[in-house]
């Protein structure tokens, strides 16, 4: 029935080269360079959850976002340093990126960062009396938002996804209500998907 949660991660391999190649923090700064392309070398990968159901098949979907020894999280900030474009490059060279095709725009309030993705829906698969598996009407519902603080020399990134569940059909049904009951009967917390939210953190320095 759970097909895997996910994130788009701005997570991205590049060739490693040596040397600093961000603009460099000034002591002081209340804000992000303009105009600029900043490397961050991913270091650290983590997954917290709330309250959340704890059942097997159901946290089985879910993992800390995979890095390796050349993932970066990569922008490039706008002529006002009001917004962030996520990049994808094929080296730590601002020559050499382009606008990452996840579409993801942050915006910048200070040194923070800030990217909220649209509502996502998606229905969730049941067996039926026969056996046989369809769409149920009820959607698992997704709100994603990302939030990277630029602590100078270092960053955390926490992309947190709010769970739901939701019926569009009229009149509803009473599939959501099944699925949740039954989530809860599975989990040994007595928690559901309603209300659950997952925080995915990265950490890791600039480049």
């Amino acid at each position: 029935m759970w097909r895997a949660l996910w994130v788009t991660a701005v997570v991205v391999g590049t060739a490693g080269c040596s040397g600093t190649v961000s603009p460099q923090p000034v002591q002081g700064r209340t804000t992000v360079a303009p105009s600029a392309t900043y490397f961050w070398k991913v270091g650290t990968s983590s997954l917290e959850w709330g309250a959340c159901a704890d059942a097997a098949d159901f946290r089985a979907s879910v993992s800390a976002l995979p890095v390796g020894m050349n993932s970066f999280l990569i922008y490039k900030t706008d002529a006002d340093a009001k917004k962030a474009k996520a990049q994808s490059c094929s080296s730590l060279d601002p020559a050499t990126c382009t606008d990452s095709s996840s579409g993801i725009v942050f915006d910048i309030s200070g040194t923070e960062l800030e990217y909220r993705r649209p509502l996502l829906k998606e229905a969730l698969r049941v067996r039926d009396t026969t056996g046989m598996e369809r769409d149920s009407a009820c959607q698992l519902t997704q709100l994603e938002t990302w939030t990277m603080r630029d602590n100078g020399q270092t960053f955390e990134l926490e992309v947190t996804n709010a769970l739901g569940l939701v019926d569009d059909t009229m009149p509803p049904t009473d599939e959501c209500d099944q699925i949740e009951n039954s989530l809860i009967a599975r989990s040994a917390n007595m928690a559901g998907v309603r209300g659950c939210i997952i925080t995915f953190k990265l950490g890791g320095e600039l480049r």
